[in-house]
């Protein structure tokens, strides 16, 4: 439970109904049952994609202490369930040994902004774009299956050129494919990135206000963008909206 990457754009405590005395994205509780729990649940699952995480980031800070994420791979690996990992850190890199070892694995990293200053405003505790590209390049080179999710876009975050840069940075760290959305409000989601964008960066906060409740057509407009960049750079492509 929680997430220490404290992204302004953060669906999983709307999702999750979270109501703890502890502000999201300041804290991490780690459940140190789960690799036993998992090994007792696979004994009768069907064979199907593990998918690692769904939710909140499966490589936190806390991860490289306790290392539950590790102890799950070890778990699954017997059984060579087919393994699906989305990250922002390049801790998965500590990984790679038993990664490799899955018959049918993928890795996708998520990747909002084109430069670190741009991704240090919306995922203020993730690791850098830099470092997230780096290590897709190091798994692409050990031959397993690379993707990139751009999503949320951001509004002031994300633009044509912005775009193009990633998508190209992302081919050149070995993605296979990219995955875009949008940003989407749950119910006072607002508030919260209102009140972290206000003092850091009115551009930003006046491009996701006009976007999200204005007539601007930014969201269809860069899924334009998105699929002529793809084209062009012979990229294979999915939207989420």
């Amino acid at each position: 439970m929680g997430c220490e990457h404290a992204c302004i754009y953060c669906y999983a405590p709307y999702t999750l109904h979270y109501q703890g005395s502890e502000p999201w994205g300041t804290f991490t509780a780690a459940r140190m049952n789960i690799p036993v729990v998992l090994e007792r649940e696979i004994r009768k699952a069907p064979r199907g994609v593990i998918g690692i995480s769904t939710v909140v980031d499966p490589y936190q800070k806390l991860e490289k202490k306790l290392e539950l994420t590790r102890k799950c791979l070890d778990v699954l690996l017997p059984k060579d369930f087919p393994i699906c990992i989305q990250t922002k850190s390049d801790l998965i890199l500590r990984d790679m040994d038993i990664i490799k070892e899955f018959s049918e694995k993928e890795v996708g990293f998520t990747i909002t902004a084109a430069d670190d200053i741009s991704s240090s405003l919306i995922e203020p505790g993730a690791p850098p774009v830099s470092r997230r590209l780096k290590a897709m390049r190091v798994l692409a080179d050990e031959n397993i299956d690379t993707w990139a999710f751009i999503g949320p876009a951001v509004p002031g975050i994300i633009d044509r050129d912005r775009l193009e840069s990633i998508i190209l940075s992302a081919k050149e760290a070995g993605a296979k494919r990219v995955m875009f959305d949008r940003l989407r409000l749950r119910p006072g989601m607002w508030n919260a990135l209102e009140d972290h964008l206000k003092d850091k960066d009115i551009g930003v906060l006046d491009a996701c206000r006009s976007a999200l409740f204005g007539d601007s057509g930014f969201f269809l407009s860069i899924k334009d963008d998105m699929r002529l960049i793809c084209e062009k750079l012979d990229m294979p492509c999915e939207f989420n909206y």
